[in-house]
């Protein structure tokens, strides 16, 4: 870990020919209460060059059904494609929009829909995100 503040945290994991860094955040809620949602965390990836500096994705304890996920930042909506328990936003190049979202806004709501049918939701605050992805790209050059 190379950084963390308020519910996020920066880490730095060293590849086969270089360091990768992230930030990560779990859901400080989880939608319906009574389900099994496993561990739901959101990560930005901060890569070192190319066109797309960032990778944002999702990842929860069961299985999305396949169709499009929501997630919104202070009300701008951005969608994500689901695979597995995994979803990533469906337009690589709104990966940066999305990044500066997430900096500026105060929370992050999700809504999915599970492969059973449930319909979830998922808030992330983002108090400290700021902070921590500075710290990605401090660690990352």
């Amino acid at each position: 870990m190379i950084g963390s503040s308020n519910s996020w945290s920066a880490w730095k994991v060293y590849g086969s020919k270089s360091a990768i860094c992230y930030v990560y955040s779990g859901a400080i809620s989880k939608k319906p209460e009574h389900l099994d949602h496993g561990r739901v965390s959101l990560f930005v990836r901060r890569l070192k060059s190319g066109k797309v500096r960032t990778e944002a994705s999702l990842q929860v304890g069961y299985e999305f059904a396949r169709t499009a996920i929501s997630i919104a930042v202070d009300g701008k909506r951005f969608t994500l494609i689901p695979r597995g328990n995994y979803a990533w936003l469906r337009r690589t190049e709104r990966e940066a929009e999305f990044a500066r979202a997430l900096e500026k806004g105060r929370m992050a709501i999700v809504e999915a829909v599970s492969q059973r049918g449930n319909k979830t939701a998922y808030s992330f605050p983002l108090r400290g995100f700021t902070a921590v992805m500075r710290k990605a790209r401090q660690g990352c050059r």
